[in-house]
């Protein structure tokens, strides 16, 4: 399951990095699952039982944009349908959606975003 992935001290070291990073491009109100920040709402989709909550948000002069950490699973199905919502939500409250590609992850990443035409930085 997604959830999975977000275990460890891997994923919580990239989060960490990937808050500076967004803090370092002038984003506020940041919201993510780490102690001493708000968790992020969660997206439920219409037609499906799974609830999707983005690693990160944040906004900015220009809208609420939302960040995803890019981590390798066996459930791409699930992954690709919550960047897709994710995307398509980042657009409707004219922000954006940016996937943070860690080290080796950046093949994984760019095929599925390409296959499945997602719409992200």
């Amino acid at each position: 399951m997604l959830a999975e992935s977000k275990k460890g001290s891997k994923y919580k070291e990239l989060l960490e990095k990937s808050i500076q990073l967004v803090k370092s491009r002038g984003f506020e109100e940041i919201k993510t699952e780490l102690d001493g920040y708000d968790d992020p709402l969660s997206f439920s989709q219409q037609k499906g039982e799974n609830t999707y909550q983005p690693d990160i948000t944040a906004k900015n002069n220009r809208g609420k944009f939302y960040f995803e950490i890019a981590q390798k699973t066996s459930e791409v199905t699930n992954l690709v349908s919550k960047w897709k919502l994710l995307s398509t939500v980042a657009n409707m409250k004219n922000g954006g959606f940016s996937i943070l590609v860690p080290y080796g992850q950046n093949k994984f990443t760019q095929d599925l975003v390409e296959k499945h035409n997602i719409k992200a930085n």
